[in-house]
């Protein structure tokens, strides 16, 4: 299980990926998943932080139900809550071409399985990626 210190580089060596992918403009998919994922483990590490906690054993095994669900979750939103930026960051919703809608609990499966949305919601999917850097860029500064 990973502790604070896992997330602090998992956050870190995925962002770092993310821009050297941006620069070059490749693997859209793969790029746009290491985001969330370096966002995830970036806002869990804050979370640790905010709690004084190292690992999550501590809680996962404790009797918070609260502070578990939070940390168990890809609810981004969530977590952002917890961590007092509740509405800071705003995620649309985004509908595939199998007509399920994607939010940013589901997001990181839209590029895990390259599923692919509707064209008309293609634009939604920067605004996506732009909140997923404001984040990583406050995320940083928080570190």
């Amino acid at each position: 299980m990973a502790d604070k210190r896992d997330y602090k580089q998992g956050y870190r060596k995925h962002y770092r990926t993310y821009k050297r992918l941006q620069c070059e403009n490749a693997d859209l998919n793969s790029r746009r998943l290491l985001l969330v994922y370096s966002v995830e483990c970036g806002l869990k590490y804050l979370l640790l932080n905010q709690w004084h906690e190292e690992s999550p054993k501590n809680i996962l095994f404790g009797d918070d139900e609260k502070k578990k669900n939070v940390l168990r979750t890809h609810n981004l939103e969530k977590i952002l809550k917890e961590l007092g930026q509740q509405g800071a960051f705003k995620f649309p919703q985004l509908l595939t071409i199998h007509k399920d809608y994607i939010s940013i609990e589901n997001y990181h499966q839209l590029y895990r399985y390259c599923i692919r949305i509707k064209e008309k919601y293609k634009f939604v999917e920067l605004v996506y990626e732009e909140e997923l850097r404001k984040i990583a860029i406050w995320i940083e500064e928080g570190m």
